[in-house]
């Protein structure tokens, strides 16, 4: 049996079997001038006939418009992140924009090369959910032209930009005086790493700041700053457990991290929360599905991301933003894995 090559309409063959010319073909496409019914419904039904394609790159290029949106995020392994980006996709289809998500797993490297590859393709618009903003990542955005909102993150090294977060150093400040109202006063805090403005500083920051307030000393060997996986939380809490003074309470500054920090006791025959408090932040899916269920700060993603679309579209539609600076609220949810003195 023989095989068949298939070869792929162009414009111009339209063009030929409507017996019409080009820019004809091309208005009926873009819908842009009049074209007679008569025309339009013949080289429509050419089109459908042959299966033809328009090449968007090349009509984004006429119109200076691709309908794309690149959004890079840290990992979508992440609950979070996941949440995060039905948030976005919700908005941008209403707007009629598709997405075109890239993963840095921290690498930012690879962050400024997927922040190279959107610009160079001409995309529309960024979505970038920050960790470490560097000297590269302000460089390239005080260069480029592409309108843009930075997630997570306050950003006070550039002005250009809008930015979506919550309140990182209010929302750890009212986490640990939760603690301290259950008659916690000996408290570990399993932070983000340094690198991670908004989950290392602000919320070591609003932690120092609630014991401050209340005439407790930090315990400098019971703070960790490490990435938000399980297994670093397992780390860090084996960390501060092997230390002779230990902690009542655990405040991790991820359900991750949290989770982490509960196997580790688990394994080791302490109770949670009988012998020690454990507090969460994100509210993950995870953390009302755990035992114990995790008591934790409850942050919105799919309201970040949507919110983060929102300003974006605002922008490339020349929509003038209120404001730089946009917080999202929280709110502390009470469950299983604390307990009062």
């Amino acid at each position: 049996m023989g095989g068949g090559i298939i070869i792929k309409a162009s414009i111009k063959d339209i063009a030929k079997k409507a017996n019409v010319s080009v820019s004809t073909v091309s208005r009926v496409l873009n819908n842009s001038k009049y074209v007679s019914e008569e025309l339009k419904e013949r080289v429509l039904a050419i089109v459908k006939e042959t299966g033809f394609k328009p090449n968007l790159v090349a009509k984004g290029l006429v119109n200076k418009k691709t309908n794309l949106i690149g959004i890079l995020i840290p990992r979508i392994s992440n609950n979070f992140f996941a949440k995060l980006i039905e948030g976005t996709e919700e908005v941008a289809q209403t707007y009629g924009y598709n997405i075109l998500l890239s993963t840095s797993y921290n690498d930012l490297q690879r962050e400024i090369e997927y922040l190279n590859i959107f610009e160079d393709r001409q995309l529309d618009g960024i979505l970038f959910s920050v960790t470490e903003f560097t000297e590269e990542h302000r460089a390239f955005f005080e260069r480029t032209t592409l309108p843009t909102v930075f997630i997570g993150q306050k950003l006070e090294q550039q002005e250009k930009y809008p930015y979506v977060t919550i309140d990182n150093v209010k929302a750890s400040y009212e986490a640990t005086k939760y603690l301290i109202n259950q008659n916690h006063t000996k408290i570990a805090i399993l932070a983000g790493p340094e690198s991670d403005t908004a989950t290392g500083t602000y919320r070591l920051q609003g932690y120092k700041d609630a014991l401050e307030e209340v005439g407790i000393t930090a315990n400098p060997l019971w703070q960790s700053m490490r990435f938000h996986t399980i297994e670093d939380g397992y780390i860090a809490t084996s960390k501060i457990m092997s230390q002779v003074d230990k902690p009542t309470a655990i405040f991790a500054c991820s359900d991750q991290q949290a989770l982490g920090a509960i196997n580790y006791l688990h394994e080791y025959g302490y109770r949670v929360p009988e012998d020690i408090s454990v507090m969460g932040f994100d509210d993950v899916d995870l953390a009302s599905i755990f035992r114990p269920k995790l008591t934790t700060v409850k942050q919105n993603p799919v309201d970040i991301g949507a919110t983060a679309m929102r300003l974006l579209i605002d922008q490339m539609k020349n929509i003038e933003i209120q404001s730089k600076e946009n917080f999202i609220p929280y709110r502390l949810v009470v469950r299983e894995s604390t307990k009062k003195l």
